[in-house]
């Protein structure tokens, strides 16, 4: 991709070339549109969109980053609610249509864009099978919005840079509040009473991560050059979209797994200039997770650890980022740890001389040809 093709991706054509890159702007606006989300007069309308839905199952949609959003949304909804809530990549969704996609299911579609073809078509498949379809975007014109039943924008519209951070979160809180809006008022009233406590919380937090990122991206930036992440529950969604865009920022490998799985042969690849993400914000793995890192430390891989309980019996070598320890961390730890896996995963861009800003099929130009390939104008 030429550098004017790169240049009209963002405001008056203007591609940054030092901090802040417009992906540190999109960090620093996390707290600014979480909240945006909880204006009562948007919940207000949400409420009164979903107050007849009673969904006996509810699906969510999505691709890449979407569907990251969606299992984390799925996982929250699911353990709240009581009922079983599963997250599916669009593609699979349409293609082989699970059970129970009918009248009595709610189905929600997540496309920062709107515009992505397969997540349209899934969800025009889900209403024509009966299902409450609700739309989340970042434009209240797109095609998802559209032809939705239920079409909810994201308060601070498209990300720019398209998509990488801030984004990820809102979905994530939008899909919840839908989903929570179908259950007694009780139910509602507590989780965004939690949600704004986290929220204050995270605001807090953010200048400290910032400065923690900074200084261990200078230790890893010439170390690393290989990733493994891993989480449980919200924590699994966090490990594969940090994951996906270490990949899509910084060029390198990095692979994710789920807590358990974690243990069950990666530590065959571990290796001094592998970085690993270890997320916990769950009670009841602590034990688990701590023991893990010593395991990891045994093999002299670097590890940095989010953690809700920085007490913890954690391996001495670990670098320990601190995250608030507010109500319900099993399900709002989501958003203070990828707020500040995020802040590592910019600066650690920077530090080996890149542009957050720019994905892989940017900056090695004949991935940009595949990139049109696979998704043709209009269809992402």
């Amino acid at each position: 991709m030429n550098e004017e093709q790169l240049k009209a991706k963002f405001p008056n054509n203007t591609l940054r070339e030092k901090h802040p890159f417009y992906m540190g702007d999109a960090i620093y606006d996390i707290p600014g549109c979480l909240t945006a989300c909880l204006q009562p007069e948007l919940l207000t309308a949400m409420r009164d969109a979903m107050k007849n839905i009673q969904p006996e199952h509810i699906f969510t949609v999505g691709c890449g980053t979407s569907y990251n959003a969606c299992q984390a949304v799925a996982y929250t909804l699911q353990t709240m609610l009581n009922i079983p809530a599963r997250a599916y990549d669009a593609h699979d969704f349409y293609v082989d249509i699970p059970p129970h996609v009918n009248e009595k299911a709610l189905v929600i579609s997540i496309s920062q864009s709107g515009q992505t073809l397969i997540a349209s078509q899934a969800q025009q498949k889900a209403c024509d099978l009966g299902a409450f379809t609700v739309g989340l975007s970042g434009s209240a014109q797109s095609r998802l919005a559209q032809t939705a039943d239920y079409a909810v924008t994201d308060p601070y519209l498209i990300e720019i840079p398209f998509g990488k951070t801030r984004s990820y979160l809102s979905s994530i809180l939008q899909g919840m509040l839908v989903g929570v809006f179908t259950a007694p008022k009780a139910t509602q009233d507590t989780f965004i009473e939690q949600a704004n406590e986290m929220l204050a919380a995270l605001r807090n937090a953010m200048p400290l991560w910032e400065k923690e990122a900074k200084e261990l991206a200078e230790k890893w930036g010439d170390l690393t050059v290989h990733y493994i992440l891993t989480g449980f529950g919200v924590q699994k969604a966090n490990a594969d979209e940090v994951g996906l865009k270490i990949i899509e920022v910084i060029g390198e490998s990095a692979t994710s797994y789920g807590l358990e799985e974690f243990t069950h042969g990666p530590n065959a690849a571990f290796r001094e200039d592998m970085g690993i993400f270890l997320l916990q914000t769950d009670q009841r793995t602590l034990d688990k997770a701590t023991r893990i890192s010593e395991g990891i430390e045994m093999s002299r891989t670097p590890l940095v650890i989010f953690t809700n309980q920085p007490q913890a019996a954690w391996a001495a070598s670990a670098h320990i980022i601190s995250l608030p320890d507010t109500a319900n961390m099993q399900q709002f730890g989501v958003f203070p740890a990828a707020t500040a896996a995020q802040f590592l995963m910019y600066y650690l861009a920077i530090a080996k001389g890149m542009n957050p800003d720019i994905n892989g099929h940017d900056f090695r130009p004949h991935l940009g040809d595949v990139y049109e390939y696979f998704f043709p104008a209009g269809t992402h």
